[in-house]
């Protein structure tokens, strides 16, 4: 009995010794068999695999199998030759090295799992190529499950303590073969990687990026009309942030629409950010660079206007609880007019923070009406449609948190001297040379503003620089001026705003004329105009509960006299209604002169005014009221034109001084001129005010 038991442990050792015998030279061909039978079977024989060399340590568990590639020449034969192919995806991956340390390698033969403690993956080139027709879609459970069994084959889990890819390569393709996504330079440290048949595929890459440190030097991405490039990006699961440290974006000619540097998102949430294509985070932070928009026309109804459009193909929504973006330059070009310049916004600086709770939902549509930010930009300049206008915005500063708008200036530069512009003009206009300085505004309602582009502010201040000239020289315009005194033409404005209270500080208007007979110049100014406006408005439902829009002002006439004028103008009129009030204190009558000579042919050589004071009613075509010229010891010169120059008419300067009453009040009685003005249809509401006025002060001056 002991003989055949020795007999039978001798022809085990030997059983067993030629099995090691024989494991040992043909392990790698068993391995190597196995491992392409498990990806035939698992892929219905579409897809093999080849390695060309492997080195296999069952004892330590350790294997390594060089120049590995999986691909499918059927389904690339018939990717040349029709459409569409059998699959809807086609997969070619090639890795200069695949190593498995601590694995169970007899096991992996016959097992259905995989157990590791480190998979290393050396410069993995995969190629994802869609060979159906081109459709936009986002990955779905079908094409997740179908990536898994791809990774798989047999395999019902793997399972690695960590894995290694370095210098990888992952192209997104078409049928063409040119990548229109590519990641280039990926290098990954994955830890406590676990993927089977068990979860749930709503979105398989969720499962690569719980518990990695992804870093790639470039991503590539190709849309139809645009093309952007991502440099030095990293994204670290257990630091919880996305880095980037350039973002270049161009369009289908080249021309770069997003340039930003140094981008950094922090404390991400994983699941939003690849399972729901959401950027969810606690704060967004970036050095700046360049950023293109573009206006395009919308048509709503009866109204067309601009909105600027942005471009943005990367999330569906943001969630951001702070912002901070650095000196940024931003191009917005108008879409109908691709030749001309763009508007330049320079030194854009934007933060904000307390956006909201993330959990409360607040996405980056509503981030400028729901948090505390501020927006400050060293301002911008544009070109009027008839390129006559340069119109500048001065450094401004938006504040949400209190409700706030700085502008340092806005201004209104003619490109044309008053005698250039003359030349051009084949009817009378007015040349305008304004600016707007020091413009704050307070209480403005930015979710009105941002939603529906309505500006609704409490109280608003500026110092108002209005220059206006006019050459009488050139042909008369013709054209009827009705509906357009300045109340109308604040309804005709589009875009809805009303401010509450506006203090005008330290103003001048002036109007310049170029008179027809003398062909001189006169001016008459206003300095040093303070004061309010009350109730500026176009929207219907604030007009309807308070419609006069009240101006209540103080000025220097022409740096002699101190002015007060009133004016009451209803914003719902039918018929241009208004009242229009004012006072002028005393001054020596001869300081009028440089006005009344060239414009007038007049020259007072010597009287005081004390005071004048009117005060007009009317509407489109008439002004009535009354004005009141307090004066004494007044005498004039009419004036000719001789060789160029203004000089005396004796004779008609005699009969003027006989018809002119040279005081007023005289003898004890004070005499006020009525008004009853037709209004010329061709002229300007301003012309109205003036002739109107002069009327009233010709009759209280006259003897008949």
């Amino acid at each position: 009995m002991k003989k055949y038991i020795k007999i039978f442990l001798i022809f085990s050792v030997l059983l067993f010794i030629g099995a090691w015998f024989y494991w040992q030279q043909h392990k790698k061909s068993i391995v190597k068999n196995s491992i392409e039978s498990a990806i035939s079977k698992g892929t219905d024989s579409l897809y093999f695999i080849h390695y060309d060399s492997s080195f296999i340590d069952e004892i330590n568990g350790n294997a390594s199998f060089y120049n590995v590639r999986l691909q499918s020449d059927s389904l690339q034969k018939q990717l040349q030759q029709f459409d569409t192919a059998s699959s809807a995806t086609i997969y070619n991956i090639h890795v200069d090295e695949v190593s498995i340390r601590g694995a169970n390698i007899p096991g992996l033969i016959n097992n259905t799992s995989v157990e590791a403690n480190l998979i290393y993956i050396k410069h993995p080139v995969v190629y994802i190529i869609s060979s159906g027709k081109k459709e936009e879609k986002k990955l779905n459970k079908n094409d997740s499950l179908a990536i898994y069994e791809k990774l798989l084959g047999k395999f019902k889990s793997i399972n690695a303590k960590e894995i290694i890819i370095e210098n990888g390569f992952l192209n997104f393709a078409d049928k063409s073969g040119e990548p229109n996504t590519a990641l280039r330079g990926i290098n990954v440290l994955l830890k406590k990687f676990k993927i089977d048949s068990t979860r749930d595929y709503q979105n398989i890459i969720s499962y690569f990026v719980k518990d990695v440190v992804a870093k790639v030097n470039e991503v590539y991405i190709k849309g139809e009309k645009n093309q952007a490039t991502f440099t030095d990006v990293e994204y670290n699961a257990p630091g919880r942030f996305i880095s980037l440290k350039k973002f270049q974006q161009k369009d289908s000619v080249g021309k770069i629409i997003f340039d930003v540097n140094n981008t950094s998102i922090n404390n991400i949430s994983t699941d939003a950010f690849i399972m729901r294509h959401q950027l969810q985070a606690e704060e967004l932070t970036s050095d700046g660079g360049t950023l293109t928009f573009y206006t395009n026309q919308k048509t709503n109804t009866d109204t067309v206007k601009d909105e600027i459009e942005i471009d943005n193909n990367y999330f569906d929504e943001a969630l951001v609880n702070k912002v901070s973006v650095g000196n940024t330059k931003i191009l917005i070009y108008n879409r109908a007019k691709p030749n001309n310049e763009p508007i330049t916004i320079s030194n854009v600086k934007f933060d904000a923070a307390d956006i909201q709770k993330l959990d409360s939902g607040t996405n980056i549509k509503n981030l400028i009406s729901s948090s505390n930010w501020r927006l400050s930009a060293g301002g911008f300049s544009f070109m009027t449609a008839n390129k006559r206008y340069k119109i500048n915005i001065g450094a401004f500063d938006i504040n949400n948190a209190t409700s706030s708008m700085r502008i340092k200036s806005i201004t209104v530069n003619p490109q044309f001297t008053e005698a250039a512009f003359s030349k051009i003009l084949a009817r009378q206009e007015d040349l305008y040379n304004l600016a707007f300085n020091n413009i704050e505004l307070s209480g403005i309602d930015t979710r009105l503003l941002i939603k529906k582009q309505r500006l609704e502010a409490a109280a608003a201040s500026l110092q108002p620089v209005v220059k206006i000239y006019r050459d009488r020289t050139v042909a008369e315009d013709g054209s009827s001026k009705v509906g357009k005194y300045p109340h109308q033409m604040l309804q005709d404005i589009k875009f809805p705003f009303s401010v509450k209270k506006m203090v005008i500080k330290n103003g001048l208007v002036s109007y310049t004329e170029k008179a027809d007979v003398s062909k001189q110049t006169g001016t008459v100014s206003f300095k040093n105009i303070n004061g309010t406006v009350s109730n500026i408005t176009n929207i219907k439902d604030l007009i309807s509960k308070d419609n006069l829009l009240l101006l209540n002002a103080t000025a220097s006439f022409m740096g002699v006299s101190q002015v007060q004028t009133i004016w009451k103008l209803p914003l719902n009129t039918n018929n241009g209604a208004f009242d229009v009030s004012g006072t002028a204190g005393g001054f020596n009558g001869v300081s009028l002169n440089p006005l009344i000579e060239p414009l007038g042919m007049v020259s007072i050589k010597k009287g005081r005014v004390n005071k004048l004071s009117f005060n007009l009613t009317g509407n489109d075509l008439i002004a009535r009221g009354s004005a009141t010229v307090l004066y004494d010891d007044l005498k004039i010169e009419v004036l000719k034109l001789d060789s160029g120059e203004s000089k005396k008419k004796g004779f008609q300067s005699v009969l003027a001084n006989a018809l002119l009453k040279n005081s007023n009040p005289q003898n004890g009685v004070t005499r006020t001129g009525e008004i009853n003005y037709q209004r010329e249809i061709t002229k300007s509401f301003f012309n109205l005010l003036w002739k109107s006025v002069y009327s009233g002060v010709k009759k209280t001056m006259q003897k008949l």
